[in-house]
């Protein structure tokens, strides 16, 4: 199984970089959708997510979630050194 990583290691890492790029850009629109309330620190409020909003949260969650997952295949994909 290893020997079958090390030689997709080429590939986990580009896929790696890719997920990195869209959970970048993922958190950078959720924190441009906060709205002008969250501006003068009136958080107390509780609300659901709705439409894009949630979208952008069950996303961010996903990326994180395959993030970490390609981090650990990309750490079995590493050679030992010998």
């Amino acid at each position: 199984m290893r020997e079958f990583l090390i030689g997709l290691a080429p590939f986990l890492r580009a896929v790696q970089l890719l997920i990195c790029f869209a959970l970048i850009g993922v958190v950078i629109l959720q924190a441009r959708s906060g709205g002008l309330g969250s501006i003068f620190g009136d958080t107390s409020l509780y609300r659901t997510r709705r439409g894009l909003e949630r979208t952008l949260f069950q996303a961010t969650i996903l990326l994180g979630v395959l993030f970490v997952l390609f981090s650990m295949l990309n750490v079995l994909a590493t050679p030992l050194p010998t």
